[in-house]
C-alpha cells in the first residue's frame, strides 16, 4: 500500500492548538472589530461637534447689507479648525431658506428636503472636492432665516483618526500574538510530562522490561501506563519461561546424545564390531555433528532479545574471555600445527558473559575449521575511541566480498567451503552482536589474506 494513502497519526498538540486557537482567534477578531467601532464612533461624533461649533462661529459673523447681500468675516484660527490650508477659502456656503446661494463655496449643496432639526449631517461625494462631511445649520441674520452649509473633507478626519486607530489595532494584534505565544507555550509545557514519558520508552532497550514509573505520568494517561506495565510483566514472564525451556531442552538433548556417543565409542573399540566398524564411525561422526547443530540451535534461541533480560548483563573482561577461549582450543590447534596466539589488552564491556563466550567460541571454531595445517590464528582485544573491540584474524582461504553478508544468514555456507559446517556459527555471532548493540565486520586479514572477524562494542 502506498504510504501517502496511509492515515496519518493524530497529534494531541495539534488538536489542542486547533481547539484553543480557532475560538481565540475568532474572539480576538471580534475584539478588533469592536475596538475599531469604539474608536471610530466617538471620533466621528467629535468631528461632527467640531463642524457644529464652526457653524456657530461662522453664523455669528454673517452680516446682511442694505442691499440684501451677505458678508462673512472669518479669522485665521477658524480656517485651521476647519482643516483648510492657509490661503484657501473655508468650505462653507450661505444659502437662503429656499436654497438660493448667497455667499461662500457654491459647490456646497443645499439641504435636500426640509430641515427638522437645528443642524443636520450627511456624507456625500462632491465634484472637485471629493468625499465630504456636510453640516446644514439653521440660523437667522437680521431676522432673516438662512441656511449655513459647513463642510470638511473626510481625508482631514481620516488623517487625524489614523494614528489612534493604528495604535489601537496594533495593540490588539500584539495581544493576539501574545495569546497565541502563551497558548503554544502552555500546550508544550502541558504535554512535557507525556513527551518525557514517550522519550523514556523510546530510549529503553528491548530487553529492559522494568515497570514504568507511575508517579511521573499525568493522571490522564495513568490507565495506559498501568496497562503497559501489565504487558511488560507478561513479556518478562514469557522471557523467563523461554529461558527455562531452552535450558531444560539443552539439558534433555545433551544428556542422551552424550550417552549415545559414549556407547558408540565403546562399540568402536569392541573387536566383535569390526565387520561394522566403518558404519559405527560414520554414525558416531553424524551424531557428533547432530549434537553440535543442536547446541548451536539452542544457543541461537537463547541469543534472541526476548530471551535475555537486563539483569543478565554484567561487566565482562574481554582479555579473560580471550585467554579462556585459547585454553579450550589449544590442543585442537596443536594437533593441526596451527599457530594460535593472542594480543589481549585490558578491555571491559557490558554484556552477557556466556553469550560473549559463545560468540568468541564460534569465531575461533570457524577460524580453526577452515585454516589449513600450519596456518596462523590470532585473537585480539582492546580499547578504541568510544568503545572496545574483539577480533579473530586468520590466514585461511578467506570469504569472498560478495559472500560476507550472506554467510551471516542462517544455514548459509559460501560455495566451495571445505568441511561439514551447519551454517549457523556466524548467524549466532550476528544475533549476539545485535543483542549487545555492537558492530560486526568481516574483512580480509593481514596482507589481504584470510579473514578478519571484528566486533566493536560501544562503551
Amino acid at each position: 500500500m502506498n504510504r501517502a494513502s496511509e492515515p496519518q497519526p493524530t497529534s494531541i498538540a495539534r488538536r489542542l492548538l486547533m481547539l484553543l486557537l480557532v475560538p481565540l482567534g475568532g474572539l480576538l477578531l471580534l475584539a478588533l472589530l469592536f475596538d475599531y467601532l469604539v474608536v471610530v464612533g466617538p471620533l466621528r461624533a467629535a468631528f461632527d461637534r467640531q463642524l457644529a461649533d464652526a457653524a456657530a462661529v461662522i453664523a455669528a459673523r454673517v452680516r446682511l447689507g442694505d442691499d440684501g447681500r451677505a458678508t462673512v468675516s472669518l479669522p485665521s484660527a477658524l480656517l485651521v479648525q476647519l482643516g483648510e490650508e492657509q490661503g484657501r477659502a473655508p468650505l462653507y456656503a450661505l444659502r437662503s431658506d429656499d436654497g438660493r446661494w448667497l455667499a461662500g463655496d457654491v459647490r456646497l449643496p443645499a439641504l435636500p428636503g426640509v430641515a427638522a432639526a437645528p443642524i443636520s449631517y450627511a456624507t456625500a461625494q462632491l465634484a472637485e472636492i471629493g468625499m465630504t462631511r456636510i453640516a446644514w445649520y439653521r440660523m437667522t441674520a437680521d431676522g432673516v432665516p438662512l441656511m449655513l452649509v459647513v463642510a470638511q473633507r473626510t481625508e482631514v478626519r481620516d488623517a487625524a483618526a489614523r494614528p489612534l486607530i493604528t495604535a489601537t489595532l496594533t495593540l490588539d494584534v500584539l495581544q493576539l500574538v501574545a495569546v497565541v505565544a502563551l497558548v503554544l507555550i502552555g500546550v508544550r509545557r502541558g504535554l512535557r510530562p507525556l513527551l518525557e514519558f514517550r522519550d523514556e520508552i523510546a530510549a529503553r532497550e528491548a530487553r529492559d522490561l522494568r515497570p514504568l514509573d507511575l508517579d511521573r505520568v499525568p493522571s490522564e494517561v495513568r490507565p495506559l501506563v498501568v496497562s503497559l506495565n501489565a504487558l511488560l510483566d507478561q513479556v518478562r514472564a514469557t522471557s523467563v519461561a523461554q529461558q527455562k525451556f531452552v535450558a531444560d531442552a539443552a539439558h534433555q538433548l545433551r544428556t542422551p546424545l552424550a550417552g549415545v556417543q559414549a556407547q558408540l565409542e565403546l562399540l568402536e573399540r569392541d573387536v566383535s564390531a569390526l565387520p561394522v566398524q566403518g558404519q559405527v564411525v560414520a554414525v558416531r561422526e553424524g551424531l557428533k555433528r547432530l549434537a553440535h547443530t543442536a547446541n548451536q540451535l539452542l544457543t541461537l534461541a537463547r541469543a534472541e532479545g526476548s530471551a535475555t533480560l537486563d539483569r543478565d548483563f554484567v561487566d565482562v573482561d574481554l582479555a579473560t574471555l580471550v585467554e579462556t577461549a585459547i585454553g579450550t582450543q589449544l590442543d585442537r590447534a596443536l594437533a593441526r600445527r596451527i599457530d594460535l596466539g593472542a594480543e589481549a589488552a585490558p578491555a571491559t564491556v557490558r554484556g552477557v558473559q556466556w553469550l560473549l563466550s559463545e560468540l568468541l567460541a564460534n569465531l575461533l571454531d570457524n577460524a580453526l575449521r577452515y585454516v589449513p595445517e600450519g596456518g596462523v590464528v590470532t585473537l585480539r582485544c582492546g580499547t578504541m575511541p568510544g568503545g572496545a573491540f574483539l577480533e579473530v584474524d586468520d590466514d585461511g582461504p578467506g570469504i569472498p566480498p560478495e559472500q560476507r553478508s550472506l554467510v551471516l544468514q542462517r544455514f548459509h555456507r559460501a560455495p566451495g567451503t571445505p568441511g561439514e559446517g551447519s551454517g549457523l556459527g556466524l548467524a549466532i555471532v550476528s544475533d549476539i552482536v545485535a543483542l549487545h548493540l555492537a558492530r560486526f565486520e568481516l574483512a580480509a586479514g593481514v596482507g589481504g589474506r584470510g579473514t578478519r572477524a571484528r566486533v566493536e562494542f560501544r562503551v
